[in-house]
């Protein structure tokens, strides 16, 4: 009757036509908000004082002060902004950035100057100077970043993805960094993990790699999912409603 996942992505379940029509599919969406949202903040504030070129130079043992200035009025583009991406602008907000998200229904989040649907995706990527992907994987999210929306950004532009890889291509941002037609990424997810130490990834230069260390808060993840599923499941014996329920049609 109730099957609880105890990730946030389900992708490796889907297509759901497996789930009986009765049986409701549940996860541990939320768990990741706070560390997620640190990670982020963390991130962006990394991109914006260009850590990229800075530790692509320590690598190259080449010393250059490159300057940055306070993140207020640059504009921040949020794909995805359930519980990953909306904590971020959440904690953005203060430092007076424009934050502008970007989801498939409209509905307005908590620190975003501006809310825009996926299909006006390509009217505000020009005007990013940082593009934050935290897009689960489904089947409208997959390539949703393809080589010509990439080829919208400015060349001053920062990518981070802390969703999935199969969102964004990454052979042409790599591309796009060697070529300087971006200034910097940091990539969290990747397919498959660990990176090949023969990867190229590894040589691209303005790119920092981080092991899939986002979310997932190493001492109390595993508290937070018990008290997640214990919640349910006083919901489940009392029948009440569950929070977090997977949209079989969404598959999110």
């Amino acid at each position: 009757r109730w099957i609880h996942c105890i990730g946030a992505g389900i992708e490796h379940l889907l297509p759901l036509d497996w789930l009986p029509v009765n049986t409701v599919l549940t996860n541990n969406k939320g768990v990741h908000a706070k560390k997620a949202g640190e990670y982020g903040l963390m991130t962006v504030l990394m991109m914006h004082n260009h850590f990229p070129k800075i530790m692509t130079n320590q690598n190259n043992k080449f010393y250059k002060s490159i300057y940055g200035t306070p993140i207020s009025g640059q504009t921040i583009i949020i794909l995805g902004t359930g519980n990953l991406g909306g904590t971020v602008a959440q904690l953005l907000e203060p430092l007076g950035p424009k934050i502008i998200g970007v989801n498939r229904n409209g509905k307005k989040v908590k620190g975003c100057t501006k809310i825009v649907t996926t299909n006006k995706l390509e009217e505000v990527l020009p005007k990013a100077d940082i593009l934050y992907v935290a897009l689960p994987e489904t089947p409208e999210t997959i390539g949703i970043i393809d080589r010509y929306r990439l080829s919208l950004l400015k060349k001053s532009c920062g990518i981070i993805n802390v969703g999935r890889q199969s969102a964004i291509d990454y052979q042409a941002i790599c591309e796009m960094l060697e070529t300087k037609k971006l200034a910097g990424a940091i990539l969290d997810v990747f397919s498959p993990e660990p990176i090949d130490p023969n990867s190229h990834l590894w040589k691209v230069p303005n790119l920092i790699i981080s092991p899939h260390v986002s979310a997932d808060d190493g001492d109390n993840y595993i508290s937070q999912t018990l008290n997640l599923f214990f919640h349910n499941l006083e919901n489940f014996i009392s029948g009440k409603s569950f929070i977090n329920i997977i949209n079989k049609d969404l598959g999110y």
